[in-house]
């Protein structure tokens, strides 16, 4: 589990999101709002709407200098060299459709070591203007972690300019003492995403 990268993965964390950088700023007009929001130092959690699987790479670009490491579908890591890659930059996989305790716990280690996570709480991309249910994995994060939690709300314009990523103020997640339901997890998980969702 863990819960760094590499000199080398950071290098190659770098070039990519180097690269992504100017694609998005040159050819689609790339315009950030609330980069002040950003904490200037980890940890924190990310959590943003998702609809494209470019959202990553977006949300890696507005977060610089900020290294941040993001849960993926497994089904990214079959590949030997993407698996490579993925887990070089400090991307881990998630299992998708029922609960991923090794997941959860890889991301409460890389948190409780000073890093930036990214997760996606609609769990696979939705149309533009569709919200989809939050998981509850993003709650079971936060109780066990105690992080701050950063909105950012992406929105796509169609791929035409500009291409828009709006950052809110970090907040405290409360009320998440002691057991929780499943109702109360789900409760907290939507007031999460709503904070996203208001965003837009």
């Amino acid at each position: 589990m863990g819960s760094g990268t590499s000199i080398l993965g950071k290098a190659i964390y770098w070039m990519i999101f180097s690269f992504f950088f100017i694609v998005f700023k040159l050819f689609y007009g790339l315009k950030v709002t609330g980069k002040e929001n950003i904490p200037d130092n980890g940890p924190f959690m990310i959590i943003s709407n998702h609809q494209h699987f470019l959202d990553p790479t977006l949300v890696g670009v507005v977060m610089y200098p900020h290294q941040v490491h993001f849960m993926a579908k497994e089904e990214l890591f079959k590949n030997l060299f993407f698996r490579w890659i993925f887990l070089s930059i400090g991307t881990f996989p998630v299992r998708r459709g029922r609960p991923d305790r090794r997941a959860i716990a890889i991301a409460v280690n890389k948190l409780k070591n000073g890093n930036v996570i990214c997760m996606f709480p609609e769990g696979t991309r939705q149309r533009a203007g569709v919200s989809g249910r939050a998981k509850g994995g993003i709650v079971q994060i936060v109780k066990k972690t105690g992080v701050k939690v950063l909105p950012v709300f992406i929105d796509l314009n169609g791929w035409k300019r500009p291409i828009k990523v709006a950052i809110g103020k970090t907040s405290s997640v409360d009320g998440l003492e002691g057991e929780l339901t499943r109702e109360e997890i789900q409760r907290q998980a939507e007031a999460m995403m709503d904070k996203v969702r208001s965003l837009a």
